[in-house]
């Protein structure tokens, strides 16, 4: 599951490569170890659900589930402040949400050709981030 993980993070710039993926997960510790980790984080968990919800295999290992979760995750911490412990259970949460996002939006837009793309990372930040302000524990930096 490595280099799916690691393919996940690629994607978010269009890369479906594990050494790429590694990269981009060099970089972002380089911007900060918590970022290096939600990125991860956000990856693995979107993989994990995608796996296990069945979605199709070729999808997964190409990392074309796991990079909207990356990206839900890294959204969390640049929005939410990376050092708050609740904020690691967002980007989780968020990671999952974007995995069934991504099935959902997919076959929503298949028939037409088209595809769920970062669709579902903008709709699963923005449901998060207007949460904010009526759960205490969440606060934007």
């Amino acid at each position: 599951m490595v280099a799916e993980v690691l393919r996940g993070v690629a994607q978010v710039d269009f890369m479906p490569s594990a050494v790429c993926g590694l990269f981009f997960v060099a970089a972002l510790f380089a911007a900060g170890w918590q970022y290096g980790l939600c990125s991860l984080l956000g990856s693995i968990v979107s993989t994990a659900v995608g796996y296990g919800l069945g979605l199709r295999r070729e999808a997964v290992e190409a990392g074309l589930v796991g990079y909207n979760g990356c990206l839900v995750a890294l959204g969390c911490a640049v929005f939410l402040g990376p050092g708050h412990p609740v904020t690691v259970v967002v980007a989780a949460l968020g990671a999952a949400v974007a995995a069934v996002l991504t099935a959902g939006l997919g076959a929503i837009t298949a028939p037409f050709g088209g595809h769920a793309f970062t669709w579902p990372f903008v709709l699963t930040t923005m449901l998060f981030l207007a949460a904010v302000p009526v759960i205490p524990r969440l606060r934007r930096v």
